[in-house]
């Protein structure tokens, strides 16, 4: 069984040498509940359950369509330059 302090070292989580007590046996419960699923009997030929209802990726066919001139987009800009909207510096 990993250690606290492994387990710990993978999730980079810094424990305190009072807190690795507890932390393993937490770790400890929670892989004996995981080891409760081993014990469900499942029928041969069961499938994976993946999602409630059975889905595909919902795409639209990638058409070129026109766009607004750039005139009508940058009126609402509270800053342009004529071409591109201008913004304060990040930095």
């Amino acid at each position: 069984m990993a250690s606290a302090e492994k387990i710990a070292s993978l999730a980079c989580i810094e424990l305190s040498p009072t807190d690795v007590p507890q932390i393993q046996s937490e770790f400890e419960k929670i892989l004996a509940y995981i080891h409760l699923l081993d014990e469900v009997d499942i029928p041969e030929g069961t499938q994976p359950f993946y999602g409630a209802t059975e889905s595909t990726n919902a795409t639209r066919p990638d058409v070129v369509t026109q766009s607004e001139p750039r005139e009508s987009i940058l009126k609402n800009a509270p800053d342009t330059d004529g071409e591109f909207y201008r913004v304060p510096p990040v930095f």
